[in-house]
């Protein structure tokens, strides 16, 4: 496992850009008085020039149900900060790949190269939903808590990511129950989600890489957190860890190209660095998913979407592209088949899900990946991934 040491640039670096940004941001979509939001955040830092900025920024909490999954990629399934600033920054990937900014073409390999002095580094002002909340007492001393299990006894930080059933659980088993370890869909108290938890997710992009299978098809090295920094009360180091890495360490995975990381975690407990629309128990939750990206203004970087769908899109375009937020699967699947170099000539007609599969060694390993560490994970029906871009 890669172990990453001497992390410049702090934790209150990183935080400091990152709500400064999100400061600078048009108020459109931002919470309310009286609303809370989550916010997650991308940096990138040249370690030459030792300058910093912010690349992705992604603010939600909510989540759709299975039965409003969209079959065209143009609703978000998933609009927690996490995710949200995740396809942010894969939309700021793919305007570098156009541009080749920070990626050059290497004529021996075939593919883009990064440059080999960036590094990017994950924020979050909550702790990710689902196995990083559990703290069981073992993991140390009783934490300040967002919820409880019960209000006077109960020893773990709640989380309300639900377990996953196998074929042979007990159908009267409890879904809510506090399992250290376990992997988990998103928490909501509607329909169940397919989503899994944002433990699990970035669990599997600490040996898969953030970039996804589409920009790992094109570039010649997976993209990975050099660290991941909380600002909030209740996060504590050991599950942190475990849901990222250590759950998974006595379970050896082993790829030329795919390795578990060991990022460096930072905690920020303290009231000096907090988030003015951090979570509070009087206030409700912003219903938008807000995502901003490093691109120039034509572009129209500040994107914001409600229950999955663009700000604004009438119910009467609510199945037509009309509808996709700029960080949807279909607008993110646009802007792959823009770049000259992303696929033979049947482009056009290529569907997503057969884009994805041609990234045959991202898949193998992700296949595998399952295998040792993720067997639970969920499976979205394959109809929901066949749609194209050509078609509307």
């Amino acid at each position: 496992m890669s172990a990453i040491k001497n992390i410049n640039p702090s934790l209150r670096d990183i935080a400091k850009v990152c709500f400064d940004k999100f400061k600078s941001l048009p108020k459109t979509g931002k919470p309310t008085p009286n609303q809370w939001t989550v916010l997650a955040g991308i940096v990138e830092y040249n370690r030459i020039t030792g300058s910093l900025k912010v690349v992705a920024i992604g603010c939600g909490t909510k989540c759709i149900g299975s039965s409003r999954l969209c079959p065209n990629g143009y609703i978000l399934n998933d609009s927690h900060a996490e995710v949200l600033a995740r396809r942010a920054f894969l939309r700021y990937l793919y305007r570098e790949l156009k541009q080749e900014g920070i990626f050059k073409w290497d004529s021996e390999k075939k593919r883009y190269k990064i440059d080999d002095h960036l590094e990017f580094h994950f924020l979050s002002t909550q702790t990710p939903c689902g196995d990083a909340c559990i703290l069981g007492e073992s993991d140390g001393e009783k934490p300040a808590k967002r919820q409880r299990l019960d209000e006077e006894e109960s020893e773990m930080v709640y989380t309300g990511a639900k377990l996953i059933r196998g074929p042979k659980s007990d159908m009267v088993s409890d879904d809510m129950q506090q399992t250290p370890g376990a992997l988990r869909t998103k928490p909501g108290r509607g329909e169940r989600t397919l989503s899994m938890s944002c433990s699990d997710k970035l669990a599997r992009w600490n040996v898969l890489g953030v970039q996804g299978a589409l920009i790992d098809s094109l570039i010649t090295k997976p993209i990975y957190f050099s660290s991941l920094n909380f600002c909030c009360a209740d996060a504590h180091r050991e599950p942190l860890e475990r849901a990222i890495f250590s759950r998974f360490e006595d379970r050896p995975f082993q790829h030329s190209r795919f390795q578990p990381q060991k990022p460096q975690i930072r905690i920020e407990n303290s009231c000096e660095l907090t988030f003015e629309q951090a979570q509070r128990l009087d206030w409700q939750p912003s219903p938008n998913g807000l995502a901003w990206s490093l691109l120039p203004e034509e572009l129209r970087p500040y994107d914001i979407s409600v229950n999955g769908a663009r700000q604004g899109v009438t119910k009467k375009k609510m199945n037509t592209p009309q509808a996709a937020s700029a960080v949807s699967k279909y607008s993110l699947f646009k802007s792959f088949q823009d770049l000259p170099c992303s696929s033979p000539k049947d482009s056009d007609t290529r569907s997503y899900s057969a884009s994805k599969d041609s990234a045959v060694e991202y898949q193998l390993a992700w296949n595998q990946l399952k295998i040792c560490y993720f067997v639970q994970w969920t499976n979205k029906p394959k109809e929901l991934l066949n749609f194209t871009i050509r078609n509307d």
